[in-house]
């Protein structure tokens, strides 16, 4: 008896820091489901939590809609744990992945903030209130806009298929990507900001990762248009913290966002991370069938490579991509094949993004080479297309149907005929089609092709 009782005031003797430590990352991510006109969203909150803290595991989060009201939303993903609740996804490195899932119906058409807040992050954050990171909450929050369905269809947000952890050495270039997917293909754009701990309140003492350490080369770079981070070169063993936030564009207006609240291990470790060769843009007709050779290179003797894929194009609704690569580390270099069939549904004014990452197996302190390609799938152009003078007109006439007439999401709207005063034999570029810049003047559009023929006055043809 008397030696329980010593225990558990040693118990209660120990920081508090060892019951609260936590959050690592996490994201905030929505859909509109039903249809258009519905303003019902499934909202998933993700977070990458610090496994071995048990007492602060949460089998559920409050989550804060934005209207008013707020909800408890329970773990849904890995094995059942007490009260039949899943107990969360357990990964190596002390991490854990949560998944919390629910369904929202909102009052009115508007913009919604929806957050949530957990009271404490990790201990000894290098770059978040050092040395007390732990007392600082965790929040992350995306801000949402009902469209009108008339007129601008339905609108999710980006999901983000890359894991907001990720790992690096000291002295070696770090390179990550959230690999944003966008289901309505709306533009997007990245960059950095200081983590929060409440709405409109960032994080105290907050540096951002090139700013701690010296003696060498120390630079932090977010690719707007790619997503890229790129981290030349860590120079501190560490665990750090990195937010960015992403926006989503339709014609050119800012819809959403999304808070990627982030983090990065970085290792004393003799490694060197592999080296990714393929092409970085690549434009495709849409009927085309993409085959991309991606070759992955590691100049560390004995080890091996595993070589992947994410991207939009591999949860494509429509025709899906597909990578060909070895399903274990192999022996470098290893190749793989990036083949996708398109069809006119990925028709798309903003590019494609797959990336591909290659890991190696050091025992102590695997790294990665992530690269980015940028695919953009245009029209097919019309066929057989005619010009037949007349008298005081000029018929233009083409292959009816088109190829993508009939394209699930009615992309296609019509054809348009330009003239230009003399000639103009310029290179035809695949990735910017259309006369747009060319000394040519817009002169009619035909919305439909199986209508009949575009008549063109002769006077100034």
């Amino acid at each position: 008896m008397v030696a329980t009782r010593i225990f558990l005031i040693l118990l209660l003797a120990l920081p508090i820091s060892l019951w609260a430590t936590h959050n690592r990352a996490g994201e905030i991510t929505v859909a509109q489901i039903g249809n258009c006109s519905d303003l019902t969203l499934r909202v998933t909150v993700t977070t990458y939590t610090k496994a071995s803290s048990f007492a602060a595991d949460r089998d559920s989060v409050e989550v804060f809609w934005g209207d008013g009201t707020k909800q408890w939303l329970y773990r849904t993903n890995g094995p059942i744990g007490p009260g039949g609740i899943p107990f969360g996804e357990e990964l190596p490195n002390d991490i854990k992945k949560n998944l919390y899932v629910g369904i929202h119906v909102y009052p009115a058409r508007a913009t919604y903030r929806i957050s949530m807040n957990d009271p404490n992050r990790i201990d000894d954050i290098l770059n978040v209130n050092y040395p007390n990171s732990v007392s600082i909450p965790f929040y992350i929050e995306t801000i949402y806009t009902f469209l009108n369905p008339q007129f601008q269809g339905c609108n999710s947000t980006p999901v983000l298929l890359q894991p907001p952890i990720d790992f690096g050495c000291v002295g070696r270039t770090f390179v990550h990507n959230p690999n944003a997917s966008d289901p309505d293909k709306d533009s997007l754009s990245y960059h950095l900001i200081v983590p929060l701990q409440k709405q409109g309140t960032v994080v105290p003492k907050y540096q951002y990762p090139n700013q701690i350490g010296s003696g060498g080369p120390n630079t932090l770079t977010l690719n707007p248009v790619t997503g890229e981070l790129r981290w030349e070169t860590p120079l501190v063993a560490g665990e750090y913290n990195i937010a960015m936030i992403i926006v989503e564009y339709r014609n050119g207006v800012a819809l959403d966002t999304i808070i990627r609240d982030m983090q990065v291990l970085v290792k004393d470790c003799n490694n060197n991370p592999p080296v990714i060769e393929t092409v970085e843009e690549i434009c495709v007709i849409a009927g085309d069938t993409l085959e991309l050779d991606v070759l992955a290179k590691d100049v560390d003797a004995g080890q091996k490579v595993l070589l992947t894929a994410l991207g939009g194009p591999f949860i494509d609704a429509f025709s899906p991509s597909l990578f060909f690569a070895p399903a274990t580390a192999a022996t470098p270099p290893v190749s793989g094949v990036f083949f996708w069939p398109t069809v006119c549904e990925h028709i798309s004014k903003q590019p494609y993004s797959v990336v591909f990452k290659a890991v190696d197996n050091d025992a102590s302190s695997p790294l990665a080479d992530l690269h980015t390609l940028l695919i953009k799938v245009v029209g097919p152009p019309p066929r057989d297309v005619k010009a037949n003078p007349g008298k005081d007109t000029v018929t233009v006439s083409w292959e009816s149907p088109y190829r993508c007439e009939d394209a699930a999401n009615d992309f296609f709207r019509g054809f348009s005929v330009w003239r230009r005063i003399g000639s103009n034999p310029f290179a035809i570029d695949t990735c910017t089609p259309g006369l747009a810049g060319q000394g040519y003047t817009r002169i009619a559009f035909s919305q439909k092709t199986r209508e009949r023929p575009i008549y063109l006055h002769r006077r100034g043809c």
